[in-house]
């Protein structure tokens, strides 16, 4: 819980010294910046949660292990991809592929 809580705390300041940026472009890009890593964050937060905090009268162990396959495998897989979207030849990239698969 004490990683849960500094992950919070430092949204708390994070979020504080946004709100304080004058320009709207300036807000805009801070949290454009921060957004994937809240995205992922809560992913990882909310899988770990569900697997964890579950009554035991509920319990089911294929829950379980594809929670824990969820949060230890595929979020870590997806961190890569989320970042490399803020990239514009990687958005275009995507798009075309895309569309390739549409036709």
């Amino acid at each position: 819980m004490s990683c849960f809580a500094l992950t919070v705390l430092s949204y708390i300041r994070i979020l504080a010294t946004v709100v304080q940026i004058r320009s709207a472009a300036g807000c805009r890009k801070a949290f454009s910046t921060c957004s994937p890593h809240l995205g992922m964050v809560l992913l990882f937060y909310g899988t770990c949660s569900s697997a964890y905090m579950r009554p035991t009268t509920r319990y089911s162990p294929l829950e379980g292990r594809l929670a824990a396959v969820f949060y230890s495998i595929l979020i870590p897989t997806l961190n890569p991809l989320i970042y490399s979207l803020r990239n514009q030849d990687t958005k275009r990239a995507l798009r075309k592929l895309y569309l390739q698969c549409l036709s």
